[in-house]
């Protein structure tokens, strides 16, 4: 109703001054203030619209309306000044004269200043909760709490199974093993409601939710006075057993180093395959396997029925690239793609110190996978824009059938982008055990990558 109230009074100030309104930009909850950091899309498109001239003026209600950031409102009334759009609120700011930009310029700050004394508050209620032994109310659903509770009550059933695994892992059991009690039992993780995995199960045991410690901005405050799965003292258990066991991850591991990696799909689940060397009884090989420990595209854990030499897989595919690219027209060269190295680089080492700042427990839980989740998406992004590039290139390279035969290291991830030209997916079937004679072309199903439509075609 606030909103429908502000565009009221807007469009009678509108109809008194002669101007049209071309377009409404509405950001119903959607702060202005310093504290928020949810992103003001509406905002972003109306500033876009007035330097690019589709709009010649803009109307708000008031000036806290429009920000309550003061470095966002002197840059707005710079953009002003330097496109000419004309600006009026209908509490009557005059941004002509100098007089009134000042102006403008107080309310602004007076309006940031009441926002940070209002976070002041917030933040003091909190500590308050929290010393008082509340824990904090927001934030995702942890299993083992009732959804809407606020952390305040458990479900029996879920606490029955942390408490089943608290006693596997201080058995010596694994977190394996863990996640195979849970997903017999029918249990589903919050959320996504997919099978459990071995890094869903340790982040359960991660949160100090679950050991009843309240914390505020990173920092121990106390125990909760709210029901929690496990005491204290067997969280701290547990995470001297998690310990443990993590071992630190060579450097480079996350990095891809085969080329059809992502590429094989198991032919019964679906499941992306991995790609690992293997030794068994002295022989060491590369092989493709189903991973009944990864959650598939069904949600459910990998049915790991496929286990394959990946040379062999490698080899047809191979052949069959190579036949693809025999056939491809070269094409002119384009102009270089943009260098996102060191932007990942960055994002990486990120990445590693907040992980880092998580192990040494500077951080709560939830604030860790917030960001971790914010910080992935950001390098997703980069390395889809890499690999957008990368095809892009592969697509109008000069002799690709060269850069194909370049199996250097370096080379690896534009021979990926190559692959991605010519295979969309490849099925991988079982061939069965003691086989001594190559498996048949059928055991492998491939997927190309849809034909571009003819224009000339009717």
């Amino acid at each position: 109703m606030g909103i429908k109230r502000q565009e009221t009074a807007c469009r009678e100030l509108c109809e008194q001054r002669g101007w049209t309104v071309h377009k409404v930009y509405p950001e119903n909850d959607t702060s202005a203030s310093t504290t928020s950091r949810k992103k003001r899309p509406q905002y972003a498109e109306m500033m876009r619209d007035a330097k690019a001239g589709v709009i010649d003026a803009i109307v708000v209600y008031s000036i806290d309306r429009l920000t309550r950031r003061i470095a966002e409102l002197t840059n707005f009334l710079e953009e002003q000044k330097d496109h000419g759009f004309q600006f009026a609120t209908t509490e009557g700011e005059d941004t002509s004269t100098a007089s009134g930009r000042m102006i403008l310029t107080i309310k602004g700050a007076v309006a940031q200043q009441e926002t940070e004394r209002m976070g002041e508050r917030v933040n003091a209620a909190l500590l308050q909760r929290r010393e008082k032994g509340k824990p904090h109310a927001g934030g995702p659903r942890v299993f083992g709490f009732e959804p809407g509770s606020n952390f305040q009550r458990v479900v029996p059933e879920e606490v029955d199974l942390i408490r089943r695994g608290y006693h596997l892992l201080m058995s010596n059991r694994t977190p394996g093993d863990v996640a195979r009690l849970w997903n017999a039992q029918g249990s589903r993780t919050v959320g996504t409601q997919t099978a459990w995995t071995i890094q869903k199960v340790k982040r359960v045991y991660r949160s100090e939710r679950v050991g009843g410690i309240v914390t505020y901005k990173g920092q121990e405050i106390g125990d909760s006075i709210c029901p929690h799965p496990l005491t204290r003292e067997e969280w701290e258990n547990i995470q001297a057993v998690l310990d443990g066991r993590a071992t630190r991850a060579g450097r480079g591991s996350g990095k891809r180093k085969h080329v059809y990696t992502g590429f094989l799909k198991c032919g019964y689940c679906k499941s992306t395959m991995r790609v690992q060397w293997a030794t068994i009884q002295g022989r060491t090989f590369r092989r493709a396997f189903c991973n009944s420990t990864q959650v598939g595209a069904n949600g459910e854990l990998g049915c790991g029925k496929v286990s394959r030499k990946y040379e062999w897989i490698e080899e047809r595919l191979n052949e069959l690239v190579e036949a693809a690219l025999s056939q491809r027209k070269p094409m002119p060269p384009t102009a270089p793609s943009e260098d996102l190295t060191e932007e990942v680089k960055a994002l990486e080492e990120r990445i590693r110190l907040l992980r880092l700042r998580w192990k040494e427990g500077q951080m709560e839980d939830e604030d860790y996978f917030d960001s971790l989740t914010h910080l992935r998406g950001q390098l997703q992004q980069l390395r889809s824009r890499e690999a957008a590039a990368a095809v892009a290139e592969a697509r109008t390279e000069t002799d690709a059938l060269e850069v194909w035969r370049d199996e250097s290291a370096e080379n690896l991830e534009r021979r990926r982008a190559i692959v991605a030209t010519v295979i969309d997916e490849v099925e991988v079937y079982s061939v069965g055990r003691g086989r001594r004679k190559p498996p048949e072309l059928s055991s492998i199903r491939i997927t190309p990558v849809a034909a571009a439509p003819d224009p000339d075609e009717g």
